[in-house]
């Protein structure tokens, strides 16, 4: 892949460009392998309707809430 900088002066470029030159005999020594790609495994979800999602999302939401308020109230009352 080339990406192409444009800019760069043409005095960079050209530094550039004679150092890859400099590297290319290395270059044919060198191995070019994408990494083994990683077995994703399958997710199945339990089907489930929309309005017991939906219930399941506000009670956990409702729970957060409560959570903050406890830990909120606790510190103020702390700091009293």
């Amino acid at each position: 892949m080339v990406i192409i900088d444009f800019s760069k002066t043409s005095r960079q470029a050209f530094i550039n460009g004679f150092s890859k030159g400099l590297a290319a005999p290395v270059m044919l020594f060198g191995s070019f392998e994408a990494p083994p790609l990683v077995e994703v495994k399958q997710i199945y979800t339990q089907p489930i309707s929309d309005d017991n999602a939906l219930q399941s999302d506000w009670y956990k939401i409702g729970t957060d809430i409560n959570n903050v308020i406890s830990r909120y109230d606790s510190k103020v009352s702390t700091e009293k």
